[in-house]
């Protein structure tokens, strides 16, 4: 008995002896307040919204594409400021099939003239002012410009964007070190030693992106000046979708077009008289690009091998071919584009067979946004094409700017 009370007594000192020391307290007390600030950070970091500007004027609806397949394209813009003015500094289009294992990248320097706005500006401009030309002509709606032109340089739609704004790029550069491009990236591509080191900004702009570093950094992009623009919704999405890029390139080793090689450019002397000028050799990049179409197309349309015929009745030239490569560079066959026998008032997509050409005709709808008429059945004159499309006079008005 009197053991017992022995065990008891001393089981009760020991009990009150056990006692959590101070520091012990303060240490709990630190991580619990690190806890809640990391939660306080990643809370206001996902609620930072990132503009989709593309929601103006219905644009979104024009310019990206609406068909979730396997395959995907983002266009990546970055902006710097360049004698006390924004300008484009790079752009990048990522295609990539997952499931397929497959992708594509697209570089283009901010030095190409681009050809196609003669109409607007009589001469070429540089791929750096195209948002500024946006805004001249339409006060506001520089990006969607720019986007659209994107699209009209590389011949074809694309799914979603990112947009660093000059002063978005320079907060990422100051908070995550100034970003040097760098040739160990050139393993991490088909053809990377035969590439400019330029064309990896990309990878060494995304390697830097942690989440530490982001939420560390969500204050500053609440500052109306701090601008992402994107489909993604919100800042973390579009990191999210930045970060997938990045480990896509490193596990699907894609084929590198480097926009900036003398390959893909013609070289003129400037209209200025001054200087040369670096023009994009749309058939030679058309030519690559399809190279490698059939590897990152969805695996429902390559069984389709649809055959598409484009004849313009507009009284507008120039629309058939426009329109023929664009549905090319999307991965459908044109076997052929010319002039219609006669004029046509309005835009009709014939086709035979429409449930053996399912995907190719949502695909070619997406290049064609309005309320083009889809007839089943062929045209009156001889045709061999499984999609026929004749262009109307309302061709224009499917997307003016």
């Amino acid at each position: 008995m009197n053991r017992r009370r022995h065990i008891y007594k001393r089981g009760r000192k020991e009990k009150r002896s056990r006692k959590v020391s101070p520091i012990k307290l303060v240490i709990l007390f630190l991580l619990l307040v690190a806890l809640m600030y990391g939660v306080y950070m990643y809370i206001s970091f996902g609620n930072i919204s990132s503009q989709n500007i593309l929601r103006d004027n219905n644009a979104e609806y024009y310019l990206l594409s609406n068909k979730k397949d396997a395959l995907e394209k983002t266009l990546i813009v970055f902006e710097e400021e360049y004698n006390e003015k924004e300008r484009i500094k790079s752009a990048y289009l990522y295609a990539e099939n997952k499931e397929k294992g497959s992708a594509v990248l697209v570089y283009l320097p901010n030095w190409i003239e681009y050809q196609g706005v003669e109409e607007d500006f009589s001469s070429p401009i540089s791929i750096s002012t195209l948002r500024y030309a946006g805004d001249f002509l339409q006060e506001g709606r520089g990006y969607e410009y720019a986007v659209w032109q994107f699209e009209q340089l590389l011949g074809g739609n694309i799914d979603n964007y990112i947009w660093f704004t000059a002063p978005a790029t320079q907060i990422f550069i100051d908070k995550l070190g100034q970003t040097n491009t760098s040739s160990v990236y050139a393993q991490y591509y088909v053809n990377g030693f035969d590439v400019s080191e330029e064309g990896f900004f990309l990878n060494t702009f995304v390697s830097k992106l942690s989440w530490m570093n982001l939420l560390t950094s969500s204050a500053k992009f609440k500052d109306l000046d701090i601008v992402i623009y994107s489909s993604y919704g919100t800042i973390a999405n579009t990191a999210i979708q930045l970060r997938q890029v990045q480990q896509s390139i490193l596990n699907f080793r894609p084929y590198l077009i480097d926009l900036s090689s003398t390959q893909y450019l013609s070289q003129e002397v400037n209209v200025a008289g001054i200087g040369v000028s670096n023009y994009l050799d749309i058939s030679k990049y058309d030519q690559i690009w399809r190279e490698f179409v059939n590897t990152i197309i969805d695996r429902d349309l390559e069984k389709e091998r649809v055959r598409v015929e484009v004849y313009n009745g507009s009284e507008l030239s120039g629309y058939a071919s426009q329109y023929a490569r664009r549905i090319r560079n999307s991965g459908c066959e044109v076997v052929r584009y010319d002039n219609a026998p006669s004029v046509q008032e309005r835009t009709q997509i014939f086709v035979s067979n429409p449930e053996n050409f399912s995907n190719s005709l949502e695909i070619i709808l997406e290049l064609f946004p309005g309320s083009q008429e889809i007839v089943e059945g062929r045209p009156s004159f001889m045709t061999t094409g499984d999609i026929v499309i004749i262009l109307g006079k309302d061709i224009p008005t499917a997307y003016s700017f």
